[in-house]
């Protein structure tokens, strides 16, 4: 199967993000030699190298200060198993006492989603979301000294495991279902674990890419608590494509409206001749079959769905747009352009949704994203209003910063 290089073209900031998690590893070779295919340890002589992203008294200070519910804070033991409602009141608020009771009882804590409350996280990970077009999320992991948080299980995504502090030993085993689909999960008594097939320490600065559906376990070391981000790629598949392609065909094939059979519930229905007419529909529906299309749907819903930088958002927003006033394209910004041939007008779809432009806008936007400094005075071809419009929207959309 053709291995694709995401590497080239890639603005700076997600250069730099994917060099944090892959250095001294060549980029190019992980993608074309590594991704997808087997499991690959980091070793590096950095023990803060991860430090800036979060620590024990971010999390400390995550869990003292805020009013949480289920799902901003878990918690999770190997042996003996804990349920929620251990540590989440009836109305799901964390208690959190409880929590803090079960870690001192080998419980490991889980933070789940910790980019969205913590910026340096947040903007690591905006930063690496162009690399993989994937959900990139975070799962942050503290284990007390000596406990192991999971039993051998195998994750339905592609993880990073990036060590902050403290140090685990990790088991890898086999792969019982290959490749899962993202509702596969690992079943305990279903799949045979067996006998590790590789066995390291991950110490702090340490990373370890692990494919989806490679069963693992960890435990942490009894000298110190071990913390360590999982970055988590939940992509989509060829499967999706597929299937958005094949729904897209199947409205244009007149024949699939047509009932089933009747009686094809029966015992004694003839199959033959339905098996025949189901090959010819999908044949038919593989000569209809595109990518161009169904690709278009799925990539601008997945940029659609992922999180702005809205930093200062409100204070640009109150400000007035100056005749002297500096804009620049934010260059990690994410977009696509969508165009209406018909009426001539655009849309530009970026993270956290679209918006609509009439067509006379489209060399001033044009202008806008270059890169290069620009002044609304600079927006040629459009009206001065016009010109303020187009940077108070580019401005809530992300897409451009204040100088």
């Amino acid at each position: 199967m053709h291995k694709y290089d995401p590497t080239p073209g890639l603005p700076d900031e997600s250069r730099d993000a994917l060099a944090r998690v892959l250095d001294p590893v060549d980029p190019s070779a992980f993608f074309t030699e590594t991704f997808e295919e087997r499991v690959y340890l980091i070793e590096r002589e950095e023990p803060g190298r991860y430090a800036d992203l979060v620590s024990v008294d971010v999390l400390d200070a995550f869990i003292a200060d805020n009013q949480l519910f289920e799902g901003q804070i878990d918690a999770t033991r190997a042996e003996p198993q804990i349920t929620r409602d251990a540590f989440t009141l009836a109305n799901d608020q964390i208690d959190r006492s409880a929590l803090l009771r079960l870690y001192q009882d080998k419980a490991t804590i889980i933070a789940p989603h910790l980019h969205s409350y913590h910026k340096p996280l947040g903007d690591f990970v905006r930063a690496l979301e162009p690399v993989f077009s994937a959900s990139v999320q975070t799962n942050i992991y503290l284990t007390p000294p000596g406990a192991k948080g999971f039993r051998t299980h195998y994750d339905n995504h592609d993880v990073f495991v990036l060590q902050v502090s403290g140090a685990k030993s990790w088991r890898i085993y086999d792969e019982p279902v290959g490749k899962p689909f993202r509702g596969e999960g690992f079943e305990p008594g279903v799949h045979e674990v067996g006998d590790p097939t590789d066995e390291f320490v991950l110490r702090a600065g340490d990373a370890v890419y692990i494919p989806r559906g490679m069963m693992h376990d960890a435990d942490a070391h009894d000298e110190e608590a071990s913390l360590h981000i999982t970055l988590g790629l939940v992509t989509k598949t060829w499967a999706d494509v597929v299937l958005e392609s094949i729904s897209k065909a199947a409205l244009e094939t007149d024949g699939l409206r047509r009932a089933l059979p009747p009686g094809y519930a029966n015992r004694d229905f003839d199959r033959g001749p339905a098996t025949e007419q189901f090959r010819a529909f999908i044949a038919e529906l593989a000569e209809k079959a595109e990518l161009d299309e169904p690709l278009d749907i799925i990539a601008e819903d997945y940029l659609k769905s992922r999180t702005p930088d809205m930093a200062g958002i409100v204070r640009h927003a109150s400000n007035p747009i100056a005749d002297d006033q500096q804009y620049r394209a934010d260059p990690s910004a994410l977009y696509r352009i969508i165009e209406d041939e018909e009426s001539e007008e655009f849309a530009v779809v970026t993270r956290g949704g679209s918006s609509e432009f009439i067509g006379t806008k489209r060399p001033a936007f044009e202008r806008a994203m270059t890169g290069e400094p620009f002044a609304r005075s600079d927006l040629e071809g459009i009206e001065d209003d016009d010109a303020a419009d187009l940077i108070r929207r580019l401005l809530s959309r992300g897409l451009i910063r204040p100088l």
